[in-house]
């Protein structure tokens, strides 16, 4: 059971939560500390987030605020009345800071709690119970505490989700980064409520599944919003196989396979660079673990830039290419030049599919970093400039596919010099008729 007694002498002597105090005892406003906040301060996990709530003239406060300490002001929505003030820390390394403000959304705070999605999210501390008091009151009327100490996730009441569909997915999801159990009774609600999915926009639900991807162990959660019918109704095309769970374990449990250790920091590196909203390479490819390679179409219905897009095209292509298991030099440099800089992603992925001996993996490694990478700072041998003015090449088509040719065998390690590509390209004009 986790430690779950409010530790709030770290808030009582951050600066920022002193000067926002002072301030709104100034302006004679009581401000509640509330949701993921609370429940964060209770499990004693980091935030760089802080959620407030107040009865009225939220954005006039928040503003108010922001320029009080000469920090940016962004209105978040007019209905609630929610804004946020964004902190930037002196330390360089350190995220920045975000505080929201919203108002409360009924005619009381207790109201307002019972809204909430998740009784663990449903709770409230008054700013000056923390700053003043070393036992502060914590306003639970959904009974979140308990529900914090039992490690279980439990909807306040049926209406929360008529209200808001998406958060049917929201409570895996929150298991998922918890490592919670949902209560029956919200099992039964998302039974019962799961057709209302669809009625959420796809962006919506795009950031919460992505948000779910994101956990380290995701595949478990997964199952279960697979086995209660939640993912057919955002993949209406996915299916049940007996190796859909098995690659996707397979990743979270490897991702780097034992053969590319010694490149683990730059791969890391590589796999969590976001893509787009919540959207690193790291949950990309597990999206296209769980889709099986079958991701015709899913830029459209998850509405995904076309940055990430791409990507998620580029590794499926990739396994395509690597499908081979005794790969020849030609077919690993074609791998690399469809790849380009995703050549890692088309990897891993396909390892995760299907193991790739060793020594294959080490000889597309090689290939890269002794013979692909070298060439591509070396750059092209000869531009279209040098086949109009040696060759009179006019301007076209033709240019375009002569350099192709060039750029081919100098991949492939037929030319090296820039004489010999101009040879090459003499006997290709000679023999364009077979050729070109």
């Amino acid at each position: 059971m986790p430690n779950i007694t409010l530790k709030t002498q770290e808030l009582r002597d951050n600066p920022l939560m002193q000067t926002l105090y002072a301030f709104a005892k100034e302006k004679e406003v009581r401000l509640y500390l509330v949701g993921g906040s609370v429940r964060d301060l209770l499990l004693n996990r980091p935030t760089t987030d802080w959620d407030f709530t107040l009865e009225s003239n939220t954005l006039e406060f928040a503003k108010m605020f922001a320029d009080n300490i000469r920090a940016p002001f962004v209105l978040l929505e007019e209905q609630p009345p929610t804004a946020r003030v964004i902190v930037k820390t002196p330390q360089s390394t350190q995220p920045e800071l975000s505080i929201d403000f919203t108002q409360f959304r009924a005619a009381t705070l207790t109201d307002d709690l019972c809204l909430r999605d998740l009784t663990i999210n449903a709770m409230a501390i008054p700013l000056e119970s923390v700053m003043e008091s070393d036992s502060s009151e914590i306003i639970d009327p959904c009974n979140g505490r308990n529900d914090l100490a039992t490690r279980s996730l439990r909807f306040p009441s049926e209406q929360v989700i008529l209200s808001d569909p998406l958060r049917l997915m929201r409570i895996y999801r929150f298991a998922a980064q918890l490592d919670f159990t949902i209560s029956e009774k919200s099992i039964a609600f998302v039974q019962k409520h799961k057709h209302l999915l669809p009625q959420i926009s796809k962006e919506r639900l795009r950031d919460e599944f992505l948000k779910t991807l994101n956990v380290e162990k995701a595949t478990p959660y997964l199952q279960q919003i697979f086995e209660i019918g939640l993912l057919t109704q955002v993949f209406p095309n996915i299916k049940q196989t007996p190796t859909l769970w098995h690659s996707l374990e397979n990743f979270e449990d490897n991702p780097i396979p034992e053969t590319l250790f010694s490149y683990k920091d730059e791969i890391n590196t590589y796999l969590s660079e976001e893509l787009g909203f919540y959207a690193n390479r790291r949950s990309l490819i597990k999206l296209c673990l769980l889709l099986q390679g079958n991701i015709e179409g899913i830029g459209e219905l998850l509405r995904l830039s076309k940055k990430t897009w791409r990507f998620m095209k580029c590794i499926v292509m990739g396994y395509q290419q690597l499908s081979d298991k005794e790969l020849t030099k030609k077919q690993i440099v074609d791998f690399l030049r469809a790849s380009t800089s995703d050549w890692w992603g088309g990897l891993l992925y396909s390892a995760a599919v299907e193991p790739i001996p060793p020594e294959v993996i080490r000889k597309i490694v090689d290939t890269y970093y002794g013979h692909f990478l070298p060439i591509l700072k070396q750059g092209r041998l000869i531009t279209g400039g040098d086949l109009i003015q040696k060759f009179q090449v006019k301007e076209g088509k033709k240019i375009g596919m002569l350099l192709k040719r060039i750029e081919e065998q100098q991949f492939y390690g037929e030319i090296r010099t820039r004489s010999e590509a101009l040879a090459a390209v003499e006997a290709l004009i000679r023999n364009e008729g077979k050729i070109l």
